[in-house]
């Protein structure tokens, strides 16, 4: 294991130089205040978590000098990044898996939450995390590999070209309300073929549309930056936020299934509302009405 306490850097000994070189741009930019880099992992998100709920001292987290470990502004090695070259056991949402091979990037942000205005989420702006997380990874792809076009399968899934290319998965755990996991999984060079039984939606990789990086590292000190920026604009513009995401959503207009209350319904999208939920117009057997879905999953319904 490698380790450099002065920039806040750990990894493992067998890392990929290319990562280690994205991690100390990341840390030379003040992107991130620290790093834990594992040649191999269960999951970037499970690693954050577990050393979450570890006590400060076992866990090894950089606190700041004049806090109290614990207290919300106790930040000193925020955002803390998480990053593995290898990851065997990814989580997506609702309990799913997601599949990563050498050419998929996968890492896990750790940022601060108090109400503080220099706090990096702000309470308030909790609920839209994900999704503002999703406009982060859409705009990184649209700077990287213009002209490509991405967008947003509500809440978090980011689609290029009829595949999904990315998603976030955002997390917090009891012991710590201060602090929010957010997790990222990307298919730059992913090779969908490998594991295609697996698979219940339609992938896509980006080398595989022909534009941008190919190496998965040259996209990392972007994406994280991105997020950071977009994180800070939904603390003091919440409605531009909200405004980017609905002119990204990939199911406004068509048809969608969801469910609701144990229920499967179908209706069309009607867009998202001013909480971020997706507005859609079921249709059962009494009359027409508007659901505001919160959570859950929404499948787009195809033309045959």
């Amino acid at each position: 294991m490698m380790s450099d306490a002065t920039c806040g850097l750990v990894a493992d000994a067998s890392v990929d130089p290319s990562g280690l070189d994205a991690c100390r741009e990341l840390l030379a930019t003040g992107h991130c205040r620290s790093i834990r880099y594992f040649a191999e992992i269960d999951s970037t998100n499970s690693a954050a978590c577990r050393e979450l709920m570890a006590p400060p001292t076992a866990a090894g987290l950089i606190e700041s000098a004049d806090s109290p470990s614990g207290s919300p502004t106790a930040s000193a090695g925020l955002p803390r990044l998480f990053l593995a070259d290898s990851q065997k056991a990814g989580r997506g949402r609702l309990g799913r898996h997601w599949l990563a091979d050498d050419g998929t990037l996968v890492w896990t942000l750790v940022v601060d939450v108090n109400d503080d205005p220099t706090a990096t989420v702000q309470t308030a702006s909790l609920p839209l995390v994900a999704l503002a997380a999703g406009v982060a990874v859409a705009r990184t792809i649209e700077h990287l590999a213009a002209p490509l076009v991405a967008k947003i399968k509500w809440p978090n899934d980011v689609h290029v070209g009829g595949g999904k290319v990315a998603g976030v998965l955002v997390e917090s755990v009891a012991q710590r309300p201060d602090r929010l996991v957010i997790g990222v999984g990307m298919n730059v060079a992913t090779r969908h073929e490998s594991f295609a039984e697996s698979l219940n939606h339609p992938a896509r990789s980006l080398r595989e549309l022909g534009r941008g990086p190919t190496a998965r590292y040259e996209w990392l000190p972007e994406i994280v930056s991105q997020l950071l920026v977009t994180l800070a604009e939904l603390n003091t513009d919440a409605d531009a936020v909200l405004e980017e995401l609905r002119h990204r959503c990939l199911l406004t207009g068509t048809a969608v299934s969801y469910r609701l209350g144990g229920e499967e319904r179908c209706g069309q999208c009607l867009g998202i509302d001013d909480r971020g939920g997706l507005l859609v117009r079921g249709q059962d057997r009494a009359e027409d009405r508007v659901d505001a879905l919160r959570s859950g999953e929404v499948q787009q319904i195809r033309p045959k």
